[in-house]
């Protein structure tokens, strides 16, 4: 039995320049800190090596500090590591990070990109012979199916018993009306005979069948609910389905809350969701709000919001809550007198409808709001 620990799209180096001085500080850092989570992960489960399909760094051309940092956080994992350019870090740039000085003299010897679409033997410490059949990224958009080259016996000729292991990065989709895109067919692992298809490209864990699937980013990096934050340790036995386990590496939630308040007790529940946060200074909200506010319950919703973006690591809001002032409010300023009056006449025109009653509404809540002030 082979035991392997595949991730992908660490993309190391992502700016997040949309993100707040500290928001932004804090993200950058996860990216590079997960190498070493990785590396515990690798050695909790004693994998015989590691697999990155894709995307370590951001782009080609990170810099080089954080080039450093990365090789000497990945010098501190105990197992191989196979990395594959993908998209973001691919291959064929004459730029290429990977053939940057700072990566070429720092990189470990333990760690081997495979930047050319050739076998890769690998020895497992329990002593059964593995290939990896690797579909290097050699342009930002590649065209038609980089798993193509992949069949049945591509790699048979240099080890003909090893477990096959193929690893890609890109898109998954059916083939039918056109693959001028680049699009992995979801069929590769079984066409080419391959015990395992470690993917990278998309950020979530997913199954694509039996022999195939994505990690996910081990850190998670947007808004999509998609299962990222996690690597994937999988064992093969030769003829077997592989024994495929998640598990959790991400630091940072990133939640998204949508909401249509309509009163105050909307208000207070989204209240309560936020006092009931795991770790908040570790969250990222997207906040969607929709709806009407009374004027005190929007006051209210202004102090939850307030709150909210104080502790949390990231607030992005969409969406909009219009004040409006309700029955109740209106009433209470309908006192003997002018504004009495003023008020009654302005609830007969709106209780009548037609073109006046919209603008009868209006200068309620106009009439209101003066008189809070």
């Amino acid at each position: 039995m082979v035991r392997i620990l595949h991730t992908a799209d660490l993309q190391i180096g992502k700016p997040f320049n949309w993100a707040s001085g500290r928001a932004r500080s804090k993200l950058r850092e996860a990216r590079e800190d997960v190498i070493g989570r990785i590396g515990d992960v690798a050695g909790e489960h004693e994998v015989d090596f590691l697999l990155i399909a894709g995307d370590l760094f951001d782009d080609n051309t990170v810099a080089d500090d954080i080039v450093s940092r990365t090789c000497e956080r990945l010098s501190g994992i105990s197992v191989p590591v196979y990395i594959l350019p993908g998209n973001h870090d691919f291959a064929g740039s004459p730029s290429c990070v990977y053939q940057r000085d700072p990566f070429r003299s720092r990189k470990p010897n333990h760690v081997h990109v495979l930047d050319r679409p050739q076998p890769t033997g690998v020895e497992a410490d329990a002593g059964e012979d593995v290939i990896i059949l690797p579909a290097p990224v050699r342009r930002r958009n590649e065209r038609g199916d980089p798993t193509s080259h992949i069949t049945s016996d591509f790699g048979r000729e240099e080890a003909p018993e090893a477990l096959r292991v193929g690893l890609a990065h890109g898109g998954i989709e059916a083939f039918g009306a056109g693959d001028a895109a680049s699009r992995i067919d979801p069929g590769r692992a079984e066409e080419a005979e391959l015990d395992y298809l470690a993917l990278g490209d998309w950020h979530g864990t997913m199954q694509v069948g039996p022999r195939t699937w994505y990690s996910g980013a081990p850190e998670p990096d947007s808004f999509t609910q998609n299962d990222p934050g996690n690597v994937l340790v999988v064992e093969i036995e030769s003829e077997e389905e592989p024994s495929v386990e998640k598990v959790p590496t991400g630091t940072h939630k990133w939640l998204r809350k949508e909401e249509t308040l309509r009163s105050r007790e909307d208000v207070e529940a989204l209240r309560r969701w936020f006092e009931g946060l795991e770790d908040p200074l570790s969250v990222l909200v997207r906040l969607e709000l929709s709806g009407t506010l009374g004027m005190e319950a929007a006051r209210k919703l202004d102090k939850v919001k307030e709150r909210l973006e104080d502790i949390v690591l990231k607030v992005r809001h969409r969406g909009e809550v219009r004040p409006k002032a309700s029955a109740e409010e209106i009433e209470s300023i309908a006192s003997d007198g002018y504004v009495g009056d003023t008020v009654e006449s302005l609830r007969a025109v709106s209780k009548a409808g037609g073109e006046k009653a919209d603008a009868a509404d209006r200068a309620l809540q106009l009439l209101y709001q003066f008189h809070e002030e």
